[in-house]
């Protein structure tokens, strides 16, 4: 595919302030063995994206760890392949990136010298399957400046504040964009996702330096909407942005419905591949009960599971109950604890008997290594 992709790790990362404290957005693990940025990665290169530029902001040694070399995506090769590019000083620019904008200016040098033709731009906290070739192809024919990929729902207002929402006439062409408004109704939602001309977005990065523009959302988008041929790409299938504690469990436990779960991963767009590890299956010793759950490989269930997800490596001892919870990597649940509505992050112990509780509507979360 003659496009090149590029990928922002943690655009919106002041608004996860629990999962991404210690770990870029694109490194939170998700559905029980993957990890955010595998979404946007598989639906490159299931489209035949073979270039992909990873820019990253602050904490991605995991987001390092897991992408490595990019083999699981058939991307280690000696053309093409993923470059990995955190922050870095080079003449005026210093520091942590300020937006899309400021982003793209450090990495210039690197979209000037690809011969591809298109550029597809990406986040990390949409969970989406898509077919890049057929929003390309959408881009030609309507001859555009900036193709957005949008889908059609409901807001309410405590979700809109972190969306890009479009108006668009009856030709496809926006002729409103507002940036994280405060709103609720039937709006078109951005999936952050764009398509350009590569030559356009050299001349859009250059105006940027030129007037010192930073954000990509509203010096661009909301700014140029009438001046600039910005056009809609309708998306039809699952979406789920993952941009809170509360919207990461609401869309993690969707992932126990079948027909969520056939829509994300076994669609006809290609698979979500992710870092594979060779460890034994999952274990059920003679007393466990599981009911509607996710269970990844490694794990060890002595106890109860009902209506949760346990990620890999994960031991429930004995008398355990585990209900409505995300137990992430290493979690070691001791005998005779109780767990309800609880989201344990990676390398937790919870000792014996204890009992925790949270809410469906807000769930209590326990951070990286913590011991209760």
């Amino acid at each position: 595919m003659n496009a090149l992709g590029i990928i922002f790790s943690d655009m919106q990362d002041w608004s996860m302030t629990e999962l991404a404290s210690h770990r870029s957005v694109a490194a939170i693990p998700f559905g029980g063995r993957y990890r955010l940025i595998d979404f946007p990665l598989s639906n490159m290169v299931n489209s035949g994206i073979n270039k992909i530029y990873l820019i990253t902001s602050s904490n991605y040694r995991s987001l390092m760890e897991h992408v490595g070399s990019g083999k699981d995506w058939d991307l280690s090769r000696k053309k093409g392949g993923i470059l990995m590019i955190p922050p870095y000083s080079a003449g005026e620019n210093h520091g942590l990136y300020k937006g899309r904008l400021d982003a793209l200016k450090r990495v210039l040098d690197y979209i000037k010298f690809s011969k591809k033709n298109y550029v597809v731009l990406s986040d990390s906290d949409m969970i989406y399957d898509i077919n890049y070739n057929k929003v390309i192809q959408y881009h030609e024919e309507k001859n555009s400046d900036i193709t957005a990929v949008y889908i059609k729902t409901d807001i309410n207002k405590s979700d809109s504040i972190h969306k890009i929402l479009y108006e668009f006439d009856e030709d496809g062409r926006a002729d409103d964009i507002l940036v994280y408004p405060v709103t609720s109704g039937n709006y078109n939602i951005g999936l952050n996702t764009w398509v350009m001309n590569k030559e356009f977005l050299e001349s859009l990065i250059y105006d940027a330096i030129a007037r010192n523009y930073k954000d990509f959302s509203f010096d661009v988008l909301s700014a140029r909407v009438h001046s600039l041929r910005i056009y809609g790409y309708e998306y039809t299938g699952f979406f789920a942005h993952i941009d809170s504690l509360q919207s990461y469990y609401e869309n993690s436990m969707k992932l126990l419905n079948m027909d969520t779960l056939q829509n994300i991963f076994y669609s006809n767009t290609g698979p979500i591949y992710t870092k594979t590890k060779d460890t034994a299956p999952a274990k059920y010793c003679k007393d466990a009960v599981v009911k509607n759950s996710l269970i990844a490989n490694g794990c060890i269930i002595e106890g109860t599971v009902e209506n949760s997800i346990l990620f890999r490596d994960v031991r429930v001892g004995k008398n355990a109950v585990v209900k409505n919870s995300i137990i992430m990597q290493h979690g070691r649940i001791s005998d005779n604890a109780k767990l309800d509505y609880i989201i344990t992050d990676t390398y937790t112990f919870v000792n014996k008997d204890r009992v925790l509780l949270g809410y469906s509507n807000c769930p209590f979360f326990i951070k990286k290594n913590s011991v209760v």
